[in-house]
Order: C-alpha cells, then sequence, then structure tokens
C-alpha cells in the first residue's frame, strides 16, 4: 500500500530506532529522537495506519512497533542514508585486494574476513565462475605410453590441468598437430560453449588419424567441466550467534548449518544477485525457508570478464546504511584491481 510523506518519515524512525536498539519503537521514542515536530499521539495514529497497511506489529499489547519485511524494503529502497566508510576501512579494503604477490584464492579469504569484521556480520565470497570464462589456449604435454597432461589456460589467469589416459600410442609429433588445431578451433570460445558444443565444433576432423580428438569428444564433458572449481569463503560465523537480531539459537544455527551445503548458497546467491549494482534481499523474500530471518546485501565483481560474488548475510536488523556502501565499494574495488587481468 502506498504511504504519504509523514508515514513514510515516521515509518523511516521505527526502523533507525529499531536497528539502534533491538527493542519495539514507541510514539514516544520517535517523538523524543526525531525531533519531527509531531506529538506522540499523532505519532500513535500513524503508527497505527502504519501496522494495518503491514509495514510494522506490536509484539503485545502496550508495546512499541517492530518493522516488518516492508518496512525494511522501504527503508532500504527511499528512506535511509547511506554511511561513508572510515579511510580506515577503505585503506583495508584497498590493501586486502591488492596483495599481487598473493595466490588470488588468498586474495578472497581475506576480503571475506574483511566483510565479516567491518560488518560485524557473515562475510561471504564466491569465486568467479570459470565456465564463463574465455578459453585462452591448451597445452599437451606427453607423459608416457598412454598418458597425456592437458593444461588449459582461461584468460584472467585460470588454469585447469587433467591427465588424459588413451589406449594407443600417439607420436609427440601428432600430439602437437591436434593441440595446434584445437587451440585453432576453441580460441575465443566461452568454456561452457565448448563443453557443451565441442562435438559439433570439430566434426568434420572426428576421424583424423590419431584418434585423440574422439578421446576428447568423449570426455569433453569433463574436460570443460569448471563447475567444481567453484569456491566459496565465508567469515564471521561467530558474529552471527552474536546477534540479537535472531529469535532464538537455533534460527542462527540453520545458518551456519546451511554454509556447509555449497551448492546450496552457491545457487541462492545467484539467484538473488540480480545485474544491478548491488542487491538487497530481505526476510521472507529469500527464497530459502531457513534463510528467512536473515538479510543477504550482495554484489557482483569482476575478474577479467569473469564475474564472481560477494555479499554480506545477517539478521534482519542490521545496519543496511553502513553494509550497503561496504559490499558496494570492495565488489568495485576487486573489479577496478583484477577487472582487467
Amino acid at each position: 500500500m502506498a504511504l504519504t510523506k509523514r508515514e513514510k518519515i515516521v515509518l523511516g524512525e521505527v526502523v533507525r530506532q529499531f536497528i539502534l536498539s533491538g527493542a519495539p519503537v514507541s510514539s514516544a521514542l520517535i517523538a523524543e529522537k526525531s525531533k519531527l515536530g509531531m506529538s506522540p499521539a499523532t505519532i500513535r495514529n500513524i503508527l497505527a495506519e502504519l501496522e494495518r497497511k503491514e509495514y510494522i506489529s506490536q509484539p503485545h499489547t502496550s508495546a512499541g512497533r517492530v518493522p516488518r519485511t516492508a518496512a525494511y524494503r522501504m527503508y532500504v529502497d527511499s528512506l535511509m542514508k547511506m554511511s561513508r566508510l572510515s579511510g580506515e576501512e577503505r585503506e583495508q579494503i584497498c590493501q586486502t585486494v591488492q596483495q599481487t604477490a598473493s595466490e588470488f584464492e588468498d586474495v578472497l579469504k581475506e576480503v571475506a574476513r574483511i566483510l565479516a569484521q567491518v560488518s560485524h556480520q557473515l562475510g561471504i565470497l564466491v569465486s568467479p565462475r570459470i565456465e564463463e570464462g574465455i578459453f585462452q589456449r591448451l597445452e599437451l604435454i606427453d607423459l608416457s605410453a598412454d598418458k597425456i597432461l592437458l593444461v588449459m589456460t582461461i584468460e584472467s589467469g585460470f588454469v585447469k590441468t587433467v591427465i588424459l589416459e588413451v589406449d594407443f600410442t600417439i607420436s609427440p609429433r601428432k600430439i602437437q598437430v591436434v593441440s595446434q588445431i584445437l587451440n585453432e578451433r576453441l580460441q575465443g570460445l566461452k568454456v561452457a560453449e565448448i563443453r557443451s558444443r565441442f562435438s559439433g565444433i570439430v566434426r568434420d576432423i572426428w576421424n583424423e588419424e590419431s584418434g585423440l580428438v574422439q578421446v576428447f569428444a568423449r570426455k569433453a564433458d569433463r574436460l570443460f567441466d569448471f563447475r567444481e572449481n567453484i569456491r566459496l569463503y565465508f567469515m564471521g560465523t561467530h558474529h552471527i550467534f552474536q546477534q540479537p537480531g535472531f529469535s532464538n539459537v537455533e534460527a542462527a544455527s540453520s545458518v551456519v548449518e546451511l554454509l556447509e551445503n555449497r551448492e546450496v548458497i552457491v545457487h541462492l546467491l545467484d539467484q538473488e544477485t540480480e545485474i544491478a549494482p548491488i542487491t538487497v534481499k530481505i526476510g521472507e523474500e529469500i527464497k530459502e525457508q531457513k534463510m528467512q530471518e536473515c538479510s543477504i546485501i550482495s554484489a557482483r565483481y569482476r575478474v577479467g570478464n569473469i564475474q564472481g560474488i560477494l555479499g554480506i548475510i545477517g539478521p534482519t536488523r542490521m545496519n543496511y546504511s553502513k553494509i550497503v556502501p561496504l559490499v558496494d565499494f570492495t565488489a568495485r574495488t576487486i573489479t577496478s584491481v583484477h577487472g582487467k587481468n
């Protein structure tokens, strides 16, 4: 339901005061803290209307009001004022992301830790989806009479190695010829496209004399499958249990338990993170039942031409005005530093 200007102002105060204190917000508190120039009686009437419109609820008679999902959504979309990260926080994030001497996996772990540390929530990071990357080259190295080492490089510097077992002998020269042909055919294609279309890509050379192309075709589904390379990094699980925003220990435990299921979390974040620069999903907006006392603030970052996802998970009562710019700044910093690699 649409809100009047005064209803929006009062609703914003309810959300702000509830985030600060965690206690139901009364009309007297709003009148005292907000300096709106409205009497408690007027504010009570507005609160009653907001409750009727299902933006807030009253835990019990004579108690103040608490925000519902619709209230948080209105607050995030149009009522809150963004906080600024401190210079120290920005510097900490930049230094972490710019650790070019470190393995990129270590950088991602450290970014998850910084997100958790600054937000006092759960910092989470999904590694780039390599299957969306562009094939760069492959090398075939003769290991023995029946084993060939495949080294595949994806733009952005990601590498996959696989040992191919063959039941026939193939000379190093023929291995080199097949390698050259495949590099010419696959250059510039997405890995996912190669995986699904490999047989069609090599149909006209299926019967080349070495037989190696047929081996590739039979095993393409595995050779070009990078789904297992997706990594989930999360830090700050102890913050979950310290949050009064969760109604009980079971709710927090459910979230931590869910983190052990990498596929579910990756799928959930992939669903929740839209094309927009930053996505905020609150309470019942999250499709996973165990997460409906949470909010997820997430953004996509880029390494070369491959996207990953980072974000923060916490209770619906979280400091959105601080955490939204934190997630946004971190994602933009990673893209700025690594997006052209």
